[in-house]
């Protein structure tokens, strides 16, 4: 083969390559160790599960609060993750917390909220009587993973649930849940809710 010829199989083999990358879908980076993901309200006639508007991951928790919360709130990176409360998520730091996005839940994979995260983030001011949040099924890599859960931002009400769809044996960790149980390792799909 001559080198005109090696060139041209070289060059058209790297354009199949670029071709299929630019061609495949594309996917949510799930190599971090703490992901979050922005969710809507259930909207009535949704088949009760939130759509999912974005989700990243990144290599240590404070990064992934940082996004999670539009760089509103922004964690000392000493600071153990189960150390996180409430007030120092979802306070306002002299910003709107209506045009801000909030956490209303983060589910650990280890117990006593410990080890890789997943936050879930809402825009707005979190759970209400009229407003509500479910995942049908869990993200992919957190499908039976839960081991700890804390719920936040008025979302009194975290359920965990075996199955997708909201099936199967459940936990409500109300605020939050140390371990998970019967459910250790097996949660499928959430909700959070706001009971007075």
């Amino acid at each position: 083969m001559n080198n005109k010829s090696s060139l041209l199989l070289l060059l058209g083999g790297l354009f199949l390559v670029l071709f299929l990358t630019a061609a495949s879908p594309t996917e949510i980076n799930n190599n971090g160790q703490h992901c979050y993901a922005l969710i809507a309200p259930i909207e009535e006639g949704s088949n009760g599960s939130s759509r999912v508007i974005k989700a990243e991951c990144f290599d240590n928790f404070a990064d992934s609060i940082y996004a999670a919360t539009n760089g509103r709130v922004q964690l000392n990176s000493s600071i153990q993750p189960e150390a996180v409360t409430n007030e120092a998520l979802n306070s306002s730091n002299g910003v709107g917390l209506l045009s801000s996005q909030v956490v209303i839940g983060i589910d650990w994979d280890s117990a006593n909220f410990s080890g890789s995260s997943y936050t879930w983030v809402v825009s707005g001011s979190g759970c209400s009587s009229s407003t509500q949040y479910s995942v049908s099924s869990m993200p992919s890599g957190w499908d039976n993973r839960v081991s700890s859960a804390r719920g936040y931002s008025n979302c009194n009400y975290f359920n965990h649930y075996q199955n997708t769809n909201y099936g199967g044996s459940s936990v409500i960790c109300n605020t939050e849940c140390a371990s998970m149980g019967s459910l250790d390792n097996a949660t499928s799909s959430e909700k959070w809710t706001y009971t007075p």
